[in-house]
């Protein structure tokens, strides 16, 4: 007995000593308490659903807001959500979605069809700063009255039929839509406290605030501690909350991969929302469980400012895009199942696959030419121009790799600016840049989901991108019944898209986490979306 002593002492001293012991980590106190520490990187300027601004921020809208349908979380197939069914007319040019009578806002309120349709005149309005009005388009009368070419709502076709019917007239076929109303964009917003914050239309009020936000997710807004978390807690009025496990999410606002990664490793984080490049391979051998690398459906890109020269130059914009060896980029990365981007559109998309004359390729050459066109042979004479990107290492590599091969293959020199995110995003948006780090991920498993975002006009259409040629394909698309006929079309509008290129394709990449053992019911799939009624933490 005495000989034990000193070892069941020191046991204890690394038992209860704060930060000596795993088990008493935030992640294996949250493992015992059902509190999921995940991070989402950048900090989200809003929580607004209808002001959503990158897919790490989706997440927390999953937890606070609920559209109309939900996704399953192997496959993301469409799942009832607040509606618990819905009738499909034989021509799919109507939806009727019938809700549930038990569905509830936080503060106890009922969601009602007016809710959704109250959202979606909010989201539609001229007034409101959203840039995600194109994702309505589809239905009848929404671009008129997006654009104050009409005011009266009733021309729209979302109609409260009462509490519970919701229907959806369509101006043509789209066969996503059922993802697409379990999206950002169709989650609705509590009608009162909107409008007790200022005009129904008017952003970023303060009403999507810790004590002022009601949402109808399976989690309620508890605290947002700006630049370290945004903590979300089980929401006991939620239609399903007796399936909800998990107690609490704290989502941490790390913007560091290598300050994340080493918060996972001592037990602070349960998900990571990036892996650092020089990490891959280490964790790749040592605990290839904790690491998941998935193919995204998502390019990595950069946007012209078609408006500021010299890129209001096409043949300035051809000459960057050739002048760039995609294959050395991707592989520089030192990440896994990157794809040099030919296109826009990743390819495997229900079968799609960009082949067109204007692919992207390397021919320094050619681009030289080109370049010398436009008047800067060898690149002299070449104006200032700045690459503005987001504080991240994976961003500036991407940049100073570019960098130099520009200044090799182009003899001009490009300077780089490294701004931090909210700054960054909110320049992005009005236009404050000539050549900015971008990217898009699909949001539905179509190429329109790429494709319709350049559409002249559209709110996340940067650049400022319009070709009437283009508009014509990705719309007559969606009327062509026959896949192969309709996937012909989206690759003659890729080839358009490629041939003036606004933006800059360099390659499709792939969701990199690192997720701890005890992460129950999160699956890996081709969105990175995870659902969180149905996750859980294990011993």
């Amino acid at each position: 007995m005495l000989n034990r002593l000193p070892l069941v002492s020191a046991l204890a001293l690394l038992t209860f000593i704060p930060g000596c012991s795993r088990h008493d980590s935030a992640v294996g106190i949250g493992n015992r308490t059902q509190v999921l520490h995940q991070n989402i990187g950048a900090e989200p300027q809003d929580l607004d659903p209808q002001l959503m601004q990158t897919n790490a921020h989706f997440n927390v809208l999953m937890a606070l807001y609920e559209g109309l349908t939900g996704y399953d979380p192997r496959d993301l197939h469409p799942v009832p959500g607040i509606a618990e069914r819905w009738d499909i007319s034989a021509d799919g040019l109507v939806y009727t979605f019938h809700l549930r009578a038990d569905a509830r806002w936080s503060n106890g309120d009922p969601v009602t069809a007016h809710d959704f349709a109250f959202s979606a005149r909010r989201m539609l309005s001229p007034n409101f700063p959203t840039p995600y009005k194109h994702y309505f388009d589809i239905l009848r009368g929404a671009e008129d009255y997006g654009a104050g070419r009409v005011t009266d709502f009733s021309t729209v076709g979302v109609h409260a039929l009462d509490a519970r019917t919701l229907r959806l007239e369509l101006r043509q076929p789209a066969p996503y839509l059922l993802f697409l109303v379990g999206g950002f964009m169709w989650m609705p917003v509590h009608r009162a406290t909107v409008e007790a914050h200022g005009a129904f239309d008017a952003p970023y009020t303060g009403w999507a605030s810790p004590g002022e936000l009601v949402g109808n997710g399976p989690f309620t807004l508890a605290a947002w501690r700006h630049g370290e978390e945004i903590v979300v807690r089980k929401n006991p009025r939620y239609w399903g909350a007796r399936n909800v496990r998990l107690q609490e999410i704290h989502f941490h606002l790390i913007e560091n991969a290598d300050t994340e990664e080493r918060a996972y490793r001592s037990g602070q984080l349960h998900v990571t929302e990036f892996v650092p490049a020089s990490k891959l391979a280490t964790y790749a051998e040592t605990a290839p469980g904790e690491l998941q690398v998935v193919p995204f459906f998502s390019t990595y890109l950069y946007e012209f400012n078609l408006a500021r020269p010299p890129f209001d130059d096409p043949r300035v914009r051809r000459a960057f895009a050739l002048a760039i060896d995609r294959a050395s980029l991707a592989a520089s990365q030192s990440q896994q199942h990157l794809l040099p981007a030919a296109g826009l559109v990743p390819p495997g998309t229900d079968g799609y696959r960009f082949t067109g004359e204007h692919a992207l390729r390397f021919d320094p050459a050619a681009a030289r030419r080109l370049l010398a066109e436009a008047g800067y042979p060898d690149g002299r004479g070449f104006p200032s121009a700045n690459l503005s990107y987001d504080v991240s290492a994976r961003h500036q590599h991407v940049a100073e790799v570019l960098q130099q091969m520009w200044e090799k293959n182009l003899g001009v020199r490009v300077n780089l600016a490294n701004i931090e995110g909210r700054v960054f995003h909110a320049e992005r948006v009005q236009r404050k840049y000539a050549l900015a780090r971008g990217g898009w991920v699909g949001d539905y498993l179509d190429p329109h989901a790429f494709l319709s975002v350049h559409l002249t006009g559209g709110g996340q259409n940067v650049a400022g991108y319009a070709n009437p040629e283009f508009d014509r394909l990705v719309r007559a698309a969606l009327d062509e019944r026959d896949q192969a006929a309709r996937h012909e079309l989206y690759r003659q509008a890729e080839d358009a898209l490629m041939r003036d290129l606004p933006v800059l394709p360099l390659y499709h990449y792939t969701s990199q986490h690192l997720v701890a053992p005890s992460v129950r019911g999160r699956y890996p799939n081709l969105l990175d979306y995870h659902p969180y009624q149905g996750m859980w933490l294990g011993p």
